[in-house]
């Protein structure tokens, strides 16, 4: 039965730049075998949550931290692509949330005594 030649070679048989890049003792073959990691588009659209405030990039205290009005909110992008709408939820700090919860009613009491 004929035997196959060995994956790992001495560092003396390999080219001169090969040789030069690899350290005393060790091979080219053998530096190569560090782990793989693979992943997968998922990884790119998966939902990260995140410790910073959207709309202004503060913090966002932890829950633990929040007390009375200064629990964090959330808020909702809407955006449409033909006839697919998309919701992405986002993090807000307390007073950004409060903000613009506040600044959403008065523009909609206005819109309706504008009738």
């Amino acid at each position: 039965m004929r035997e196959l030649p060995s994956k790992t070679t001495p560092a003396s048989a390999e080219s001169p730049s090969k040789a030069a890049e690899a350290p005393a003792g060790t091979s080219a073959p053998a530096a190569a075998a560090e782990p793989l990691i693979v992943a997968s588009q998922d990884v790119l659209f998966g939902e990260v949550p995140s410790s910073r405030c959207d709309a202004c990039g503060g913090p966002i205290a932890e829950d633990d931290e929040a007390e009375g009005y200064g629990i964090p909110g959330r808020g909702v992008y809407l955006s449409a692509r033909g006839e697919q709408a998309h919701l992405e939820s986002v993090p807000l700090c307390a007073s950004c949330a409060s903000a613009i919860g506040m600044t959403a009613l008065a523009r909609w009491e206005i819109e309706e005594e504008e009738g």
